[in-house]
């Protein structure tokens, strides 16, 4: 079995990664699973070759918008494809051209070369609740329509679309998950909008001070990247028949104020010093943060058997265990 993890270098491609290295084999249709022969990385960032030592391992380095460089990533068959690449939300909305180039247009590519493959490959697609937006109920199931309101979202509710056109021709065995805000990102990142909600826990716990732009009685939908790679996987295990008439589904998430987030912090057991936050709201990412679900509703991936995390606590002592920051 050939996979194919794009945006490998990213904050959840690299922990994928890693749990598909922990595994030798990759669930299919729930009970059985395949040897995994090779994983074929693409990545924009070289660091991904320092950072990797595994004989299964193929690490591409390029843009996956570019046709040469998907010629070379599908020179041999591709079996299961985790598609994670992306120009996040604040690079998309600085910089239109290149939100549309990567976000859409290498979307369309790569589902192309599956269709042209012909061998209708699994693909599982990191989606957002970025596809939702302007009014909504304040708690946003599977039924809401999709209203983005930043390019990134409009990319995402157009590939949910693709995916599903895509898997009803038969061309690939598609299924797409919205994610919540995934959190702890290890280093600050400032394409990332979401960051700004896991530096409310990471920066306190490492010793430094931050800054939040958004009110503290904010409303977060967030998943540990732990589950959010995990449900990934166990969506790749699932037949194609338990899906109904949509490929695309939001991920269980845990709902919390930032206020609560930022507490957590001063309940670990932690001896180093903690950083304090400040709160001085941002107008522009105000609006943008405001126009995402707060409460998520997932039915349908509950019935698939995926499940939230379980307390702000526990996605903090995961990313302190993870980075070997207590005891």
């Amino acid at each position: 079995m050939r996979v194919l993890v794009t945006g490998a270098g990213g904050f959840i491609g690299k922990r994928l990664v890693k749990e598909l290295l922990a595994e030798p084999a990759l669930g299919r249709d729930g009970n059985r699973a395949e040897q995994i022969d090779e994983i074929v990385l693409t990545s924009r960032n070289s660091t991904l070759l320092r950072e990797l030592n595994d004989p299964r391992l193929r690490v591409e380095i390029g843009d996956i918008s570019a046709p040469d460089y998907l010629k070379r990533v599908f020179e041999k068959r591709i079996d299961s494809i985790f598609h994670l690449a992306a120009a996040l939300t604040s690079e998309s909305e600085q910089d239109f051209e290149r939100g549309l180039t990567v976000n859409i247009l290498g979307m369309i590519a790569l589902l192309e070369r599956c269709r042209t493959q012909g061998t209708r490959p699994r693909f599982v697609f990191a989606s957002s609740i970025a596809t939702f937006g302007g009014p909504l109920p304040e708690r946003v199931d599977d039924r809401v329509a999709r209203n983005p309101q930043t390019s990134y979202g409009t990319a995402k509710a157009i590939a949910e679309l693709l995916i599903d056109d895509y898997s009803r021709h038969g061309f690939i065995d598609g299924r797409a998950l919205r994610l919540p805000v995934v959190i702890v990102r290890p280093e600050p990142s400032s394409a990332s909008l979401s960051d700004h909600v896991g530096a409310v826990l990471r920066e306190p716990l490492l010793g430094r001070n931050v800054v939040c732009p958004l009110k503290p009685e904010t409303c977060i939908p967030v998943a540990s990247v732990r589950n959010a790679v995990n449900s990934l996987i166990r969506l790749h295990e699932i037949p194609a028949d338990r899906f109904g008439h949509t490929r695309a589904m939001n991920m269980p998430a845990l709902t919390v104020p930032l206020s609560e987030l930022a507490a957590t912090v001063e309940s670990l057991d932690h001896a180093g010093p903690r950083g304090r936050i400040s709160w001085e709201v941002n107008d522009d990412i105000q609006s943008i943060v405001d126009s995402w679900p707060s409460i998520i509703v997932a039915e349908e991936a509950r019935r698939l058997g995926l499940t939230p995390d379980r307390s702000a606590a526990d996605i903090l002592r995961g990313f302190a265990e993870d980075y070997e920051l207590v005891g």
